[in-house]
């Protein structure tokens, strides 16, 4: 198992692994699986809960980022465009925008509500192992395997900053 993430109810659990699935843990009915969600081709690395919804989005080795409905049990879209395998996958907290960072340093912003690719930010030749956006949604923030934070303005979609000494 790679991540778990907590819905904003408290009563559901998901969690991702090697073995391609994703899990929905219904903790408030015998602390037993629901249903687990098969689609991804290679192993999920990240999972989150959208804000105060029933979906949730992955990203996996088959170098996909997909969201999912508990309502229905089905991917509502898939998003394409990395060359590697997929790390990490954020929502900012309006649930409109997800970010994503790959093996190769790629990190993608996604606008779920027009189903594309809202810009890139390379990070380097390393690995991104973490990427979020700050509360104010203006900054994607990249964690890298070379020891460094890379700060991104959304706005001018420049690096604005680098943090190392880790």
């Amino acid at each position: 198992i790679w991540k778990c993430d907590f819905h904003d109810s408290g009563d559901f659990l998901i969690s991702c692994s090697m073995d391609h699935s994703i899990k929905l843990w219904d903790l408030a009915d015998n602390k037993k699986s629901r249903f687990t969600f098969r689609g991804h081709v290679d192993s999920v690395n990240s999972i989150q809960w959208q804000p105060y919804s029933c979906m949730f989005v992955s990203g996996a080795g088959d170098k996909t980022v997909s969201l999912w409905d508990i309502r229905t049990n089905l991917c509502v879209q898939t998003f394409y465009g990395h060359n590697n395998s997929v790390n990490t996958v954020k929502f900012n907290n309006r649930g409109d925008l997800i970010v994503s960072g790959d093996s190769d340093g790629i990190n993608k912003v996604w606008d779920i509500r027009m189903v594309k690719e809202a810009c890139q930010f390379d990070s380097g030749l390393s690995s991104s192992n973490c990427a979020i956006f700050d509360k104010s949604n203006k900054y994607v923030i990249v964690a890298n395997e070379d020891s460094t934070i890379k700060m991104f303005n959304m706005e001018t979609q420049e690096k604005e900053n680098e943090l190392k000494g880790h």
